[in-house]
This record gives structure tokens, sequence and C-alpha cells, in this order.
């Protein structure tokens, strides 16, 4: 069973200022941003989660027991906005209207009563809290979980408390104590002056709670940050009473009163009218009756064509015939340019059965063509033999349809376009003629946009709610394959997807052709989707002996190391169980425990290191715990992901995520392969040249990003380090403390290093005291020192950021904008980001368009002189290649001259190259 939580209130504000820019009204003027975003976000939370319970939590307008123990909690935040006053009770009447519960607690926050609820019934159901806010962070355990809001309408990032750990490098049990320390500005939590978020995590991670902290707080090695606990340790004590969350609130309720309701109601019909979500009522109540036909849409599809908003006409046909597709083949031929959308059994395309072709021709017009496949098959081939009824023989569309796909003209447009040509190429019908993606354009012109999704981009820029893809099942299926709905609601989905993207290229084109990121579009952005398709399809081949023989190797380690541990204690017991590693350690070894939880003392991989002198057991616990997390995250984990038809790895790279342009890889996600300790850097030898005669090929940027700071900033010193091949962080170093360069020790140059990198990313002086583990007047003095030493990067940093406030924009050298609205905001949090984003994204950014730029670069030659090799590769700034050994020179040769020539800069790009039969090897 899985219980929902949803703090009303945050969600309410979060909708609020979604719509702020550009408030949502009704035709008599009546503002309604904050219940469609609101409504939005459930609608999202229904379609993904699937909820069986739910209730929302809102807080009062009463004083909390808070403002008893603090006089001044919550005295500072503003006043609700007046908009926000008028949209609540209606947000109130649309959950009554859905007939989910909502409730408040008088003298308690919406917070409190999650916390009730949420360990009230954590042990009968699985429960999920829909939150943004930090304070929650403290409810998670293994049954309790938490689900922040994304972009848009977007739910992501569910944390559980390993997902906490890695994110904040804390676990849930040390949250309240984080809280405490760092204090809440926005609440008026006063915390401990002085004490950051990054000095607060270390000194949680060190002592394990603020209790130790305090009582052991000769041991903190700053005295700064000594000096400051001890002079705020009342504040730090009454900071934890108020961010405390209660779990006792009256609120008298059986789960069963929570069950979710058929939200779909009359009361809800008549209240989206009145408020004119229009589309939003066919949708929601279309998609409870899925048998109704597409004639009966009104015809007041409004057609996104640049000056004009009049009514089109909708025209979705099922193409069931050999002779209709002909026909279809045959007008499409004169055309300059269609949509192309598929409909596959999954999301990996490098899986996926292809179980339709969506073509769209003009506003209005689309056209499905289903395609047969075999329902029972696992999905690892693209086209299987004719089994359902309705569709064609795949060798039929081959044969009629493949010609005009694989044909330059007409031009192809599509919406995230890589993933069509990756299904339609591995069915036998490759796509050629790409010319327009209209989810790049999108990212182009605004990269700072919520989504970049079809439905969000329908919903924003055409004023359409889209066919959720949950409404083509009823809420009980949950095995959602597409190949098992009725072909006429099919056809209406994805003729839909189909009609928006040819909407939406009508409305980008001419915003790109006008814009300065017209050379990125057509000449980085579009080119590098090919260039993606062909390397995902490529692959990196892994070898599965390898990682079998590491397993094994592994697994004899953690026996033996089991083995030790119970020789060591002198008991065999469970070594997984905290329970019982806990009475091992602290009852029977009398070890001295750190921390003590909930549940008992601690027994996590902090606590374990404090213990490390204590007793020989804990060294063999940590390496235990090492190990089988690497096993089961990597080594078990990768054999599973080599595809069955080509024996590698395809990762699939995002293209439209990173605002400052970087790609990131996902599925899996093969820019973070481990690399820290030994055995993490083994598992990289696990992935290996493509046969036998081939070699890896790793190309790596030297400094990339200090090489384009030094170029933007024009400093003369700067420039000549690099000019003169000197080691840019021992050069640092020496001016800064005004020494000759051979004097300069590994620590000096190590804090240099902190700064060149630091100042890209905006770092101040708290920032590098915390970093270096100096007093922050030390800090300041030392970035005095290096803006001294380098005044042109002062200079830089000062212009940027008047520019920025200026335009409210920032650029790369090839003209990618990242948009700042928040650079002149009077929230000092919002604007001190902004500032930093307007340094870093030049930087960045024009770093990740230089290796786009590179990669083209090396793929054009590649494939110009008929090699072999292929790119196989991208991490950040470093490109990967199989490379046959009989072309190994000629392509170092190549790709180092494509990659130090890819941008012409005022100091010398480098490449740090090398070669090996694996990963581990090459790099």
């Amino acid at each position: 069973m899985a219980l929902f939580l949803v703090d009303g209130h945050a969600l309410a504000y979060r909708s609020f200022f979604a719509f702020a820019g550009a408030p949502l009204r009704t035709s008599a003027g009546e503002e309604t941003g904050a219940v469609y975003g609101f409504l939005n976000t459930l609608l999202s939370l229904f379609a993904k989660f699937d909820p069986e319970y739910i209730a929302v939590a809102f807080d009062c307008d009463a004083p909390t027991f808070r403002h008893d123990q603090f006089d001044d909690y919550k005295a500072h935040r503003p006043a609700m906005p007046d908009g926000l006053i008028a949209q609540l009770p209606l947000i109130f009447a649309t959950l009554d209207a859905m007939g989910i519960r909502r409730i408040e607690a008088p003298g308690f926050e919406a917070d409190d009563i999650i916390a009730t609820l949420a360990r009230r019934w954590r042990d009968t159901a699985a429960v999920s809290i829909v939150s943004g806010d930090k304070d929650l962070l403290q409810l998670i355990d293994d049954r309790i979980h938490v689900i922040r809001p994304g972009k848009g309408a977007v739910l992501e990032n569910e944390l559980d408390s390993d997902g906490l750990v890695a994110l904040t490098g804390l676990r849930p049990d040390q949250f309240v104590d984080y809280l405490a320390l760092v204090g809440d500005t926005s609440d008026n939590v006063p915390g401990v002056r002085g004490i950051g978020e990054k000095t607060a995590a270390e000194l949680l991670r060190q002592f394990g709670s603020l209790d130790a902290i305090y009582a052991r707080l000769d041991e903190v090695a700053k005295p700064s940050a000594r000096k400051r606990l001890d002079e705020g340790r009342a504040a730090a004590l009454s900071s934890r009473e108020l961010v405390r969350l209660r779990d006792d609130v009256p609120v008298e309720l059986a789960l069963a009163d929570l069950v979710r309701p058929d939200y779909r109601t009359p009361e809800l019909e008549q209240l989206l009218d009145r408020l004119e979500f229009r589309r939003l009522r066919d949708q929601l109540f279309r998609a409870a009756a899925p048998e109704r036909p597409r004639a009966t849409r009104p015809p007041s599809t409004p057609a996104v064509v640049p000056g004009r908003a009049d009514a089109v006409p909708l025209r979705y046909t099922l193409v069931d015939s050999e002779d209709a597709l002909a026909r279809l083949a045959g007008e499409l031929a004169g055309r300059d340019e269609i949509v192309v959308d598929v409909e596959t059994s999954s999301i990996d395309p490098m899986r996926a059965v292809l179980a339709g072709i969506a073509i769209g021709s003009e506003p209005g017009v689309a056209c499905y063509v289903p395609v047969t496949s075999e329902l029972d098959e696992p999905g690892t081939l693209g086209l299987l033999p004719a089994q359902r009824a309705g569709g064609l023989e795949p060798a039929s569309v081959r044969r009629i349809l493949g010609p005009l796909l694989a044909a330059p003209r007409p031009a192809k447009i599509g919406q995230h376009i890589k993933y069509d040509a990756v299904a339609l190429e591995r069915a036998g019908l490759p796509l050629g003629g790409i010319t327009f993606d209209t989810m790049i354009a999108s990212y182009c012109l605004d990269p700072g946009r919520r989504s970049h999704g079809l439905d969000a981009l329908a919903r924003e820029l055409c004023g359409h709610e889209m066919i959720p893809f949950e409404a083509l099942f009823d809420r009980r299926v949950k095995e959602k394959d597409i190949r098992r709905v009725a072909l006429e609601r099919v056809t209406e989905y994805a003729c839909e997807d189909a009609d928006y993207t040819l909407r939406l290229k009508a409305l980008f084109a001419p915003m790109i052709e006008a814009s300065e990121v017209r050379g990125l579009f057509h000449d980085v952005e579009m080119p590098l989707s090919e260039l993606l398709t062909r390397m995902e399809m490529t692959g990196v081949r892994v070898d599965p002996g390898f990682l079998d023989d590491l397993a094994r190797k592994y697994g004899a380690r953690i026996t033996e190391l089991e083995e030790a541990v119970y020789r060591s204690v002198g008991e065999r017991f469970n070594i997984a169980s905290t329970p019982r590693l806990r009475e091992v350690l602290f009852e029977k070894l009398k070890l001295k425990p750190t921390r003590r939880t909930k549940t008992g003392y601690s027994t996590d991989a902090d606590v374990l290191e404090a213990l490390a002198g204590q007793h020989e057991v804990v060294s063999l616990l940590l390496e235990w715990r090492q190990l089988i997390k690497l096993k089961s995250t990597y080594v078990d984990t990768l054999p599973r992901l080599i595809h069955p038809e080509t024996g590698r790895v395809h990762t699939s790279y995002n293209q439209a995520v990173a605002s400052t342009g970087r790609l990131s890889s996902s599925d899996p996600n093969l820019q973070n392969i481990p690399i820290r300790t030994a055995e993490g850097r083994e598992i990289r030898r696990a992935f290996i040249a493509r046969e036998k005669g081939w070699v890896l090929l790793d190309a790596d940027y030297s400094q990339i990003e200090l090489r384009i700071l030094a170029h933007l900033s024009g400093d003369a010193a700067l420039q000549q380090a690099f000019r003169d091949g000197e080691d840019v962080h021992r050069a640092t170093a020496a001016r800064v403390m005004k020494i000759a360069p051979a004097a300069v020790t590994d620590d000096m140059r190590n804090r240099a290093k902190v700064v060149n990198f630091g100042i890209v990313y905006g770092m101040g002086a708290r920032g590098l005291a915390q970093s270096l583990g100096i007093d922050t007047a030390e800090a300041k003095t030392f970035i005095e020192e290096y803006f001294a030493s380098y005044p042109g990067v002062k200079r830089f940093i000062e212009d940027t950021i008047a520019a920025a406030k200026r335009d409210k924009v920032v650029t790369t050298l090839l003209g990618r904008m990242r948009r700042l609205p928040d650079i002149d905001s009077s929230n000092p949090g919002a604007r001190a980001f902004s500032e930093r984003v307007a340094v870093n994204t030049p930087v960045q950014g024009t770093a990740a368009d230089i290796i786009k730029l590179a990669m083209l670069a090396v793929d054009r030659e590649i494939r110009g002189r008929g090699l072999a090799s292929r790119l196989i590769l991208q991490v950040h700034d470093e490109l990967l290649l199989d490379v046959p050994e009989r072309e190994l020179e000629l392509v170092q040769d190549l790709v180092r001259r494509c990659m130090e020539s890819a941008m012409d800069l005022d100091v010398p790009l480098r490449v740090d190259m090398g070669t090996g039969a694996n990963w581990l090897e090459a790099h």
C-alpha cells in the first residue's frame, strides 16, 4: 500500500511563482495560475505513482507552538502575495471537488501534520511525502521517502536514505542537527552565526551529532569554527527545537479516510469549466472515457502558425492497408518537410519494439502507421513477425515507406528525434534528412526553460493539454505496453504528438533564424544529435568474463573478510543486520559509540571510521562494506546491461538537460564510472576495445576551463603562463605568495589550485575558507592577492556581472544563452546565485561548446577518410575512441589536431592522450 502526503502550502507557493512572470487569468481577469499548477502536479503524481491513499496538509493562519518558543519565528518572512491569497480558496475548492482530504491543525504547521501521519502509518503503508521543503528530509527512513517537485509539473528526485546521503552527505537522523547549525533565513531560525552549510556537514560527518560536537568541542580543528560554536551553543539548541518536526499532532483520522477517490467528479468538471481550464477538462474527462472517437473533440484546437490563431480542423488518420500506405508515401514525397514520431514498447530505443510511426504534414493533419509485432517478445528486436490484427507487415512498411524515410527530402522534423532515429534504424528504417528537433530548438532558445518536453511546450506555447501516456491505460494496468491499446486510441495519441511537434516547429524556426543561437543550433546541436545517435548505437564493449572474475574475486574477498570478522569477535552473526552488528560492537566488544539514533547506536561508515583505532574488526567491516557496494552497484549490474544483440553497453546522451550546454549520460550513466579508489578503478578495466587488433584511445583536454578564463579575461599574466607551458597552479601560488616557483610547496600549489578553479565558480572568502580549512580573514587576503596578481580576471568578473544585470542574460563564445531573471532580485541568496552563474556560464558553457565542436570535427575527419575508428564515449572534457591498431597513429594525429583547433583562443588548447586495451589503461 502507498500513502502520499502532499505539502499543500509549499506546493501552492511553488505553483503561484511558476506563473508569476506571465500570470494565467480567466477572460474575466481572475488569476488562476496557482490553481492550474497545483492541479497539474497532482495529476502528474497520480499518473506516475498511482497512490492508493492521499492527503494534502496546509498551514493555519493562527500562530503555532514555534511562535510561543521564539517570538521572532518567521518574523521577516514576506506576506503571502495577494494573488496567492485570492487563489487559495480555489485550490481548496479543487481538492474538495476531487474528494481529496485536506488537513489543517491550529497551532501546528503542515510539516508537523505530515510528520504525524507519516510516522503513524509507516508500518502499514509505504509513505511518500511530496514537498520541496528541506525540513521534511528529517523524516526519511526505510519506509518514508520524499519526492521533490522538479520543473513544471514533473515529480522527480525521490529520496530515500541512500539518496539523501548521496545528495547531501548526511543521513536523515542528522538533518535536524544540520538545520540547527545552519539556521533558516526564510523562517528566521538563527542557527550558529558563521557556520555555513559545508562546515555544518563536515562537523556532523566527523562527530555524528550536535550533542557530540558540543561534547567534544575541543576536538574541532578550526579555531574560528570552535569559537563560533561555543558562542552559538544556546542558539543551536533552541534552533534544533524549532526545526524538529512534531509527530503528535491531534489529527483524528483513519487510514481508510484517505483512500484516493475517483476524482473525475461532476463538481470538478464544473469547476474546471468555470476556471476556463477547458483543455484540461477535456483531457481529464476524455481520459475517463477513452472509447470516445477523435471526431467528438471540439474543432477549436489553435493552429500554432506565426501570425495566426484561427481554428484548424483535425484530420488524424489510421493507415492500416498497403494501398493506403502507398498513397500516403506518394503524397508525402512532394512535401518539403514532415514530422516523424515513433511509438514503441519501451523507453530504451536499443531494446524497444517498433509499434508504429506517426507522420505530420501540416497543422491538424497527421496519420499513424501501425506495425505488427509479437506481443510476448521481451523486446530485443526492432521488428518482429506480424501478430496483431490491424497493423502492417514490417516488410511492407520497409518496402513502401522506407525509401521516403531514408531520403534527404522531405526534410525530417521531430521532438527528441534522436530516439526516433535509433528506434527506426534498428527496425531497418534508417531516417535521413533530419533538419529540425523542437526539443533542441527550445533548449537553444532558453536552456533554463522548466521543461523541453512536448507536453510542457504544447501547454506553454500552444495552450494545449496533450493526452497523457497514462490515459491510454486503465489505472489498474501495471505493464503499460502501447501495443496492447486499441489502434483508434493510439492513432489519436500518436497523431497529436506529430501534429503539435509540427506546430512547435513553425513557432521555433523563425525564432531560431532571428536569434544569436542560429549557428549553434544548425552547426553544432543538430549535427551533434546525429553523431550521438551513431555513438549510442555503437556502444562500448564490456568484458563480461572480466566482470565475472572480478565478481568472484570480490566475492571471495568478501567471504574472507566475513570469516576474519567472525574470528575477530569470536562468533558468527549476520554482518548486514544493523541490530546484530550494534550488539556485537557496543555490547560484546564494549566499543565506545559516537552517535545514537532512535533505534539505537549508529553503525554507519563515518561512525565505524571514528572507531577504527578501537578494534581490528572495524577496518574489516569498512572494507567489507566497500566491496559489497562496488559489487552490487557495478560488478553485478554491468553484465545485465550488455545488449544481447551487440554485446556492448549502450548509454543515452541527454542533449537538453544541463543549462551550461554539457552533455549528460544515462541508462546507464557511463560518465560516473568510479575512479577514486583502487577497487573502483579496476571496474574501468571491464571497458575494452571492440575486438582483437583494436585499442581504446583516450583524449582529455588539459585545464580547459582555466584556459577559457584566460581568454575571456584577457589577463596578460594568466595568458602568458599558458603560452609558456607553465604549471598554472604553481605559477599562481608563486605570484600570490610572491615567491619563486621553485619555492612553492605542494600545499601551496593545492591552495592555488582551489582558488584557480573556485574563481570560475564564484567562490568567495567564506567558501575558500571552508575548502582550505583556514579562517575567512586569511581566505579573503588570499583572494585579494589573487586578484592583484591577475587583475584581468577581477575585471572580467565585475564586467560580466554588470552586463548580466543590464541584459538579464549571459552567453558563451558560440552564443549559447542563459537567462538570469534573478540577477537583480531583492532576495540576496537568489541574486548571489545568479551572479555566480553569470561568471561560470561563459566559462563552463564555452568548454561544453568546444568539446562538441571537437567531437564533430573528429567524427567528420574519421568518416571523411573512410576510417573504421569510431567515437564511443564522451565524459565531460574527455573523448574515448575505438581504434584499429593500423589506424592508431593517423587517428592520434587527427584527434589532437581537431581538439586543439576546435576553437581559436588567445591561449593554446592542449590535449592529454593515452591508449590501451581497456579504459583504465588508456586514461
